[in-house]
């Protein structure tokens, strides 16, 4: 069924993110990433030590980006839904499967070495 195949594709991306990309803000869980961020803002406004405000705004930098990239993906999404109805999940499930299908490709063993 189409909808398992979006929640399958999902769970692949989610695992991907967290394997390929050490140290980058979850994409997953949107509600720490925003809070974080607006804590990090925060400490970035009021000053104080010049290594914490270089930490926080180190991480603003990077997280900017998930959370901008989310909002922009969920409105995509809700127009493509609207459009398409649930077939508006092959496009995601697609490129998670295009992805894992990558992944394969670059370390056929599956990264365990020989």
């Amino acid at each position: 069924e189409l909808r398992r195949l979006g929640v399958s594709a999902m769970a692949v991306q989610n695992a991907l993110v967290q394997i390929s990309l050490k140290g980058a803000p979850s994409t997953a869980v949107m509600t720490s990433n925003v809070t974080r961020f607006a804590m990090d803002v925060g400490e970035v406004l009021r000053g104080g030590d010049p290594a914490d405000v270089a930490k926080a705004r180190n991480r603003t930098a990077r997280t900017l980006p998930v959370i901008v990239g989310f909002a922009l993906g969920c409105g995509l999404g809700a127009a493509c839904e609207a459009a398409l109805g649930l077939w508006s999940l092959a496009l995601p499930a697609g490129l998670a499967l295009l992805a894992f299908a990558m992944g394969f490709a670059a370390e056929p063993d599956g990264g365990r070495g020989s």
